[in-house]
């Protein structure tokens, strides 16, 4: 123990202690450091579900708004005989589609959900409940003797006694329609389905939160403690060396348990923590308030643009995918002779062709001028034979071209999903196929072979 006597005779190195105290404090910084960007990563991550949950219940709103709007409409249409009521009702029904847009928004941020599940069977019932609404509106029009009947209502027939009805008698039957227990009754259904929806977002955005809540606790928890043994390291150094104690950093979690924000005071790791908290309860408080959504979609064919293909391929998990590059052939010919408005025309026809010989589980894509990218997700092993029937048909498609359209094809590259692959060389690989369709006559599909080459 000659160390020990070397101390008790020559005393403690402040020096040597002070490096070892600098040193354990470094540590803990950068402990504590990461604590902090942990911390920062949690809450934007907290941030985007809040976002997401918020749009998915003002979805849910539009869809029940949409169809108040059409019962209030139709009501008051049987009632005043106005035909502004009738057209109003239509322009919902046919033009704005808020119901429609309500749906496909939640199909594409919360697919597979249960509150989509509730979402869809309200706007069941409500598309059930426009029979109803139709065949009251055609009595009034009828009872009215107004011929310009919408082509909706145009395919109904009122039966033999109701043709046989007096005008009066027709319009007190359709405000008995529209007032009477039955459609009270369908009317309940479809708030009971859209109560169960907004239920089902709130029951998913409470679990977020009180997840992070924890999270955050914790990790302030964890903060504080590194700070306080920081702190004692220091209080060490200054005891021995001045007999002077300062005093340990205050404790923050009280004022987290009580959703308060953390006094800024104390050292300066301990300011940089509680300035960090503060910013994230005060920029949290403020996402609660937002709503904001962003349209990834071309404007030409309504399918995703770039960005959205940018987007979507971010999160998407390529397991089990099959990516198509397609070109439209010779589109430069039919462009410079026939005018750009064909040409618009022809790329509207493609994509229209497209999204209809693929799911609604695909994602289809205008990333350039004439080149679309279709990923098939959730496919089988043996999906190349329907791959090439899907071509095929598109192709038969655009050759029976309506109107006065030139006749079109496309030629399609195919990379199939293998393992230790991702998008990026899935692309490559179709661009590759692709071009050997060109170097074979177009107007077809070639898949990618990795282990045969082209």
């Amino acid at each position: 123990m000659r160390w020990i006597s070397k101390i008790k005779k020559e005393g403690v190195s402040l020096k040597k202690l002070n490096h070892i105290v600098l040193i354990f404090s470094l540590v803990i910084t950068v402990v504590l450091l990461g604590s902090v960007f942990y911390t920062f990563r949690a809450y934007h991550s907290y941030s985007v579900s809040i976002d997401k949950f918020i749009d998915l219940e003002e979805d849910a709103e539009k869809l029940m708004n949409a169809s108040d709007y059409l019962t209030e409409e139709a009501r008051s249409y049987t009632v005043t005989q106005e035909r502004a009521h009738l057209d109003n009702y239509f322009k919902e029904a046919e033009v704005d589609r808020n119901r429609e847009n309500a749906i496909a928004e939640m199909e594409n941020k919360n697919p597979s959900s249960e509150a989509l599940a509730n979402l869809s069977n309200a706007m069941e019932r409500s598309v059930q409940l426009m029979d109803r609404e139709y065949y009251s509106m055609l009595l009034v029009l009828s009872a009215t003797g107004d011929t310009d009947i919408p082509e909706a209502i145009s395919k109904i027939e009122l039966t033999p006694e109701d043709e046989a009805l007096s005008g009066s008698d027709k319009i007190i039957l359709a405000q008995q329609m529209m007032h009477d227990e039955d459609y009270a009754g369908q009317k309940d259904q479809i708030y009971n389905s859209l109560e169960d929806c907004i239920q089902s977002l709130e029951n998913e955005s409470l679990n977020v939160h009180s997840s992070m809540r924890r999270s955050l606790l914790t990790s302030i928890i964890w903060m504080s403690i590194l700070i306080i043994i920081q702190s004692g390291g220091l209080v060490t150094i200054l005891f021995m060396t001045s007999r002077l104690g300062i005093r340990p950093l205050l404790r923050a979690v009280d004022y987290i348990s009580h959703d308060e924000e953390i006094p800024i005071g104390g050292a300066r790791e301990f300011r940089y923590m509680a300035n960090a908290y503060n910013k994230m309860f005060s920029v949290y408080s403020r996402s609660m308030k937002k709503l904001s959504f962003k349209a990834y979609h071309d404007e030409l064919t309504g399918l995703y643009n770039r960005t959205g293909y940018d987007l979507i391929t971010q999160s998407l998990d390529v397991e089990n995918t099959a990516f198509l590059l397609i070109d439209s052939d010779k589109f430069k010919e039919i462009n410079d002779n026939n005018g750009h408005d064909i040409g618009d025309r022809v790329l509207r026809r493609i994509a229209d062709t497209l999204k209809s010989n693929f799911r609604p589980a695909d994602y289809v894509f205008r990333i350039g001028g004439d080149e679309f990218v279709v990923i098939m997700t959730q496919i089988s092993s043996d999906i190349r034979e329907l791959i090439t029937e899907k071509v095929n048909n598109i192709n038969q498609a655009l050759a029976n071209t309506p109107d006065d359209l030139p006749p079109m094809s496309v030629s399609v590259g195919i990379a199939m999903y293998e393992d230790g692959i991702n998008l990026s060389t899935m692309y490559k690989r179709a661009d590759e196929a692709l071009y050997t369709v060109k170097e074979n006559g177009r107007s077809g599909c070639s898949f990618y072979e990795s282990n045969q080459g082209l």
